[in-house]
C-alpha cells in the first residue's frame, strides 16, 4: 500500500512547477516503478497507465534545457527497452506521447541529444514488428515518422550515429519480406499483407528515393579519396556495400530501383571515366577503379548487371540520367526540417493508381544501344602492369564463379601472356597470385598456347636444373626460400580455391630477378597439372603452431636457455621448429616453424632473432629466442650449415621432380 502511496505522491509532484528543480528524480523514481510494476506489482503499472505518465514525461521535456531533455530521453528508452509483459510492451508502443517524443523539435546542434534520440528510435524500433506495425506506419497517409525520423542521421558525421540510422532502416525495410510461417488467424494474415503492400509503395515512392540516394553520394564521396592501402576507407565502404545487399536480398521488391541506381549513379561513372575518358563526377584511377567494381560483384548479388557492361554486343544506357545535374553531399551535416507528408500522401495516391515509374523502367529495357565499354575493358589484358592485371583477371574470375558465360578466349589471350612471359627480360614478372589466377581461369580450357607454353617452360626446368648444378646457386636464391610453396602444392586444393582480392594485393609489385627461377618452376607445375591433368598432392607439414609433436632424434636439436627449450632444425622437412617439450616427456609444444631457407638470423644480447628473408612470398614476424650469450653465434653457424645442406638436397628434389622419360612429378 506504501509503495501505490509513493508512486501517487510522485505523480502528483511531477505536476507542480514549484518542484521543478526536482524533476529529475521524479522522472527517475517513476521509470523504475514502471519496471517494477511490469515485473513485480501489475497494479502500480496500471496507475502508471491510467494517468499517463509517459505523456506527462513528454509534457515536461517540451520546455527541458538540454540535460533533462537527454535524461527523459534516456529514461523512457530505458522503460520501453527493459517491459517484459506482452500487454505493457504493447501499451507503451501505442501510446500516443512516444509519437510525440519521436515528432519533437530537438536541438539537433546538440551532438548529445542527436546520440540519445536516433538510440531511442532504435530502441522503439526493436520492439516493431508485423503484429505491431500498424502502430507506426499511417495506412490512411502512406507515412512512417519514426522511419522517416532516423533516415535524416544516415550521413550524420559520427560513426555510431550513422550505424545506428543505418540498422534502424534496415531492420524496418527488412519486415516488408514474407513472413515466417506461424499460428496467425487468415485475417490478421490478410491485414498484414495490405499493410505491407502499402509499405512497400512508401519504400520506392519518390520521396523515399533520396534515402538511397544518400547512399550513393556517400560511396562517391568515400572513393573520391579513397586510398589503396586504408583498411580503415575499405570497412567504411564494405559496410555501405553490405546494406544495399541485405536491401536487396531482404527486399527483392526493391531490386529493379536499386539495382538501376547503382548501375547508373556508381558503376557507369566509374567506368565512363576509366574506359571512355568521360569527365564525371568523380573521377578514379585505375587501380581504385577497378577494385570498386571488384568489391561489387563480390560484395552485391548484381554479377550479370554489371558483367553486362563488359561482355553484352548491346545495353542499356539512360540518357536522362547522363543529362543530370549531379548531386552533391554537403560538407557539414544538417538537420532537414522539410515536412514531406503531404509529398508522401500525394505520391502514395499517385503511383497507387499506375505505379508508373516502375513500369517505365521495365519499358526502358528495349532501348538499347552499341555497348562502348566491351572493347575497351578487353584491351586491358594488354597491360603488363600487375596490379592492373591482378584486378582485371579478378573481376573475371568472379564473373566465373557465379557461373555467368565469360569469352574466355578473348579473356586470357594465353599467347599476348605468354609472350609476356617468355621474351619479356627473359624474366616472369608476375606475381606468384597473378599467375595462380591465370591458371584458374583457363582450366579446362582446350588451348593450344597453352600446350606450347608448358613446353616452353618444361625446356627451361631442365636448363634451371643444369645451371644450379655449375653456377653459383645465389642466384636462384628465391626458389630456394620459397621451395615450401612448391612441395606443398595440392591440385585438388587449389582448383577449389577461391582467391579474394586483398588491399596487399593491390600494393606496387616490385619484381626481383632473384625469383625467375622459382616462378618459372612453379608456373611449370601448374601448367603440367592442367595441361597434362597431373593431380599433384602436397605434403603434408607435421609443425602446427601450438600443437604436440615428437621430438625425432634423427633431426639436428639445438639447446636453448634452459631444458626444456629447443630449436630443432629437421633439413628433410625443410623447416625450422622452436619447442618447448613437456615435463617427462620426449614431446613438446610447437612454439614457431617456419621453412629453414626463408630464415635469416641475427642476435642482440642474449636474444637470437630469426627474422624472414625479403624474397620469401609469405612473409612472418621476426620471431625472439631467448639463448646463452656465449652460444649465439655457433648457433647461428650450424642453422647457416642445415640451410647448405638443404640447398643441395633441394637440388636433388628438383631434379625428381622432372623425369624426362616419364614427365611425372615424384614428390619425395
Amino acid at each position: 500500500m506504501k509503495v501505490i502511496q509513493d508512486v501517487k505522491k510522485l505523480h502528483l509532484d511531477l505536476q507542480k512547477p514549484e518542484k521543478s528543480h526536482k524533476y529529475k528524480q521524479i522522472i527517475e523514481e517513476l521509470s523504475e516503478y514502471f519496471l517494477f510494476g511490469d515485473h513485480q506489482k501489475e497494479e502500480i503499472f496500471d496507475y502508471l497507465a491510467e494517468h499517463n505518465i509517459l505523456s506527462l514525461f513528454y509534457q515536461k521535456l517540451k520546455s527541458a534545457n538540454h540535460q533533462l531533455t537527454i535524461f527523459i530521453i534516456e529514461r523512457t528508452s530505458m522503460v520501453i527497452t527493459n517491459l517484459q509483459n506482452p500487454l505493457n510492451i504493447n501499451y507503451a508502443l501505442s501510446n500516443p506521447a512516444l509519437h510525440d517524443f519521436i515528432n519533437h523539435n530537438y536541438d539537433f546542434n546538440n551532438p548529445e541529444i542527436v546520440d540519445y534520440y536516433v538510440n531511442f528510435l532504435k530502441t522503439i524500433a526493436i520492439r516493431i514488428n508485423r503484429e505491431n506495425f500498424y502502430l507506426y506506419f499511417n495506412q490512411r497517409y502512406c507515412t512512417f515518422p519514426l522511419l522517416w525520423q532516423a533516415q535524416k542521421f544516415i550521413d550524420y558525421p559520427d560513426e555510431l550515429v550513422k550505424n545506428t540510422s543505418q540498422n534502424i532502416v534496415l531492420s524496418l525495410s527488412k519486415l516488408s519480406s514474407e513472413p515466417k510461417k506461424g499460428k496467425q488467424t487468415e485475417s490478421v494474415i490478410v491485414n498484414q499483407t495490405k499493410i505491407m503492400v502499402q509499405f512497400k509503395l512508401y519504400l520506392t515512392s519518390s520521396p523515399f528515393k533520396q534515402v538511397y540516394n544518400k547512399y550513393t553520394l556517400q560511396i562517391q564521396q568515400m572513393l573520391g579519396t579513397f586510398k589503396i592501402d586504408s583498411q580503415d576507407q575499405l570497412d567504411k565502404l564494405e559496410d555501405v556495400l553490405m546494406f544495399f545487399n541485405d536491401l536487396l536480398t531482404e527486399c527483392p521488391f526493391l531490386s529493379t530501383l536499386l539495382e538501376k541506381l547503382i548501375l547508373d549513379k556508381l558503376i557507369q561513372p566509374i567506368l565512363d571515366g576509366l574506359l571512355l575518358g568521360r569527365k564525371t563526377s568523380f573521377t578514379l584511377g585505375y587501380e581504385v577503379g577497378l577494385f570498386t567494381i571488384y568489391l561489387f560483384l563480390t560484395k552485391l548479388p548484381l554479377v550479370y548487371s554489371i558483367m553486362s557492361f563488359f561482355c553484352e554486343d548491346q545495353i542499356f544506357i539512360d540518357e536522362t540520367i547522363q543529362n543530370q545535374k549531379e548531386e552533391k553531399q554537403q560538407q557539414q551535416w544538417i538537420y532537414d526540417t522539410k515536412n514531406v507528408e503531404l509529398e508522401f500522401q500525394h505520391i502514395f495516391y499517385k503511383e497507387l493508381e499506375n505505379n508508373s515509374e516502375m513500369k517505365e523502367l521495365k519499358n526502358k529495357k528495349i532501348n538499347l544501344i552499341v555497348n562502348p565499354y566491351r572493347n575497351q575493358f578487353l584491351e586491358l589484358l594488354r597491360s603488363k602492369h600487375n596490379t592492373i592485371l591482378h584486378l582485371y583477371l579478378s573481376i573475371w574470375f568472379v564473373a566465373k564463379q557465379n557461373n555467368y558465360q565469360i569469352p574466355s578466349m578473348q579473356i586470357i589471350n594465353v599467347k599476348i601472356i605468354s609472350n609476356q612471359i617468355i621474351n619479356l627480360k627473359e624474366e616472369i614478372v608476375y606475381s606468384k597470385k597473378l599467375l595462380e589466377l591465370i591458371i584458374l581461369l583457363t582450366i579446362n580450357e582446350d588451348l593450344n598456347e597453352l600446350k606450347q607454353l608448358y613446353q616452353q617452360l618444361k625446356n627451361k626446368v631442365v636448363s634451371i636444373i643444369q645451371n644450379l648444378k655449375v653456377t653459383n646457386k645465389k642466384q636462384s636464391e628465391g626458389l630456394f626460400v620459397n621451395w615450401d610453396i612448391i612441395e606443398n602444392f595440392d591440385w585438388d586444393n587449389f582448383t577449389n580455391s577461391q582467391p579474394v582480392l586483398k588491399l596487399e594485393d593491390l600494393k606496387p609489385y616490385n619484381h626481383n630477378n632473384k625469383l625467375s627461377d622459382f616462378n618459372y618452376v612453379y608456373l611449370w607445375i601448374l601448367l603440367k597439372c592442367s595441361v597434362k591433368n597431373y593431380k599433384k598432392k602436397g605434403v603434408q607439414n607435421l609443425y602446427k603452431i601450438n600443437k604436440e609433436i615428437e621430438v625425432y632424434q634423427a633431426c639436428e636439436l639445438i639447446q636453448l636457455a634452459n631444458q626444456q627449450n629447443y630449436l630443432i632444425l629437421d633439413v628433410n622437412s625443410g623447416y625450422l621448429i622452436h619447442t618447448v617439450l613437456q615435463k617427462n616427456s620426449q614431446s613438446g609444444i610447437v612454439k614457431f616453424v617456419q621453412p629453414l631457407k626463408a630464415i635469416e638470423c641475427s642476435f642482440m644480447e642474449d636474444v637470437l632473432i630469426l627474422e624472414c628473408n625479403n624474397l620469401c612470398i609469405n612473409q612472418f614476424q621476426p620471431y625472439h629466442v631467448k639463448i646463452q650469450s656465449d652460444v649465439l653465434t655457433s648457433v647461428i653457424d650450424r642453422i647457416y650449415q642445415a640451410q647448405q645442406s638443404m640447398s643441395q638436397l633441394i637440388i636433388n628434389k628438383l631434379e625428381a621432380l622432372y623425369d624426362e622419360k616419364t614427365d611425372f612429378l615424384l614428390i619425395n
